[in-house]
């Protein structure tokens, strides 16, 4: 039984009714108070499964009598599996010898009752406060996640923040020990980038770093994981990928740089990056903080080598090794050495 719009779908459950008396109470209550619902009746819970397949629902109400108080239970708990319908409000009539057996699942939250005999003032009354709880409840569900959004994100790039990026990588490496297979990291350092900011200002920096971020999230792959790891520095998590197939990622990744030109008003920029590798398990690289040692001491490599390049550390020259000997002395190690580069 079908009236009204489909944009505003309510769903109403007579398990068993053949007269359907129930729904044709509450399409009469949605005309008299001029509203265009579309009212869809479910016989089985079952049907109600697939009404809730075939649309969005915005609210769902049922004969509580015809449900004993567990069942209606599971049945609430089920309706609201699907992320879609997670907060969709419930509306259940019910008649007084049946109210004390439902208390407890009348506690569920945004559950409501009304009781017979239905009043169509009362019964509008009640689906229009329903309506207006389970509104305010997305409401804040939306605020929420955009706080938890922004809690996790850099502001000026849309990348993880540091402190989300390094959380991942604890989390990736946990899970390449726990199921003994490999994971990369790669340190993308944008070369003088002081330079860019110095020549065309702060304002055409940051505009050049938010598309170097997202030039670098189009060049890797869905599972790969990429955060704003410093000022110019984005560290990207590469699981499952050995050293050679990182290598690979990042030279052309590299070259995609290399060849882009980012264009801010009147000014127009190229930059060059130097990208460190390190994988775990690898040779000195047993955690979170020696794989960041190892990706740094990558990176500054590059940068002594001449900028512009992909390195890593195994098969490092001598100032490469003089440069970790250092690090490990309490020297200058890479990160410092490289500040204005």
């Amino acid at each position: 039984m079908l009236s009204g719009e489909a944009g505003k779908t309510v769903i109403v459950f007579e398990d068993g009714a053949s007269d359907q008396e129930l729904s044709s109470i509450i399409e009469a209550t949605l005309r008299h108070a001029s509203q265009a619902y579309r009212v869809i009746v479910a016989t089985s819970e079952q049907a109600v499964g697939e009404c809730l397949a075939s649309c969005e629902p915005v609210l769902f109400i049922i004969d509580a009598d015809r449900s004993p108080a567990l069942r209606f239970e599971r049945l609430v708990v089920a309706v609201r599996a699907a992320v879609a319908t997670r907060s969709l409000p419930v509306l259940a009539t019910v008649s007084a010898s049946n109210l004390a057996a439902l208390q407890e699942a009348f506690r569920l939250p945004l559950v409501d009752f009304i009781l017979k005999p239905l009043s169509p003032d009362e019964l509008w009354g009640r689906i229009r406060v329903c309506l207006h709880h389970a509104a305010i409840l997305g409401d804040l569900e939306r605020q929420n996640e955009e706080l938890a959004r922004k809690s996790m994100t850099d502001s000026l790039t849309g990348l993880l923040n540091t402190a989300c990026i390094v959380q991942r990588c604890d989390q990736e490496i946990s899970r390449a020990k726990r199921y003994d297979q490999p994971v990369s990291f790669l340190l993308v350092d944008v070369d003088g980038f002081r330079t860019v900011n110095e020549t065309h200002g702060h304002p055409v920096g940051n505009e050049v770093l938010r598309s170097l971020a997202q030039l670098v999230r189009v060049n890797v792959r869905g599972a790969d994981t990429v955060g704003r790891y410093g000022g110019e520095e984005f560290l990207l998590i590469l699981p499952q990928t050995a050293r050679a197939g990182a290598v690979i990622l990042a030279e052309r990744l590299r070259k995609a740089i290399e060849v882009s030109a980012f264009t801010v008003g009147l000014a127009t920029v190229k930059v060059t990056v130097s990208i460190g590798v390190a994988t775990f398990p690898d040779k000195g690289v047993i955690g979170r903080e020696t794989m960041f040692l190892a990706v740094d001491r990558a990176v500054y490599r590059a940068k002594t080598l001449g900028r512009n390049l992909v390195a890593w550390l195994d098969d490092a020259p001598a100032e490469a090794d003089a440069v970790a000997a250092g690090a490990d002395d309490g020297g200058p190690a890479g990160r410092e050495e490289k500040a204005d580069d």
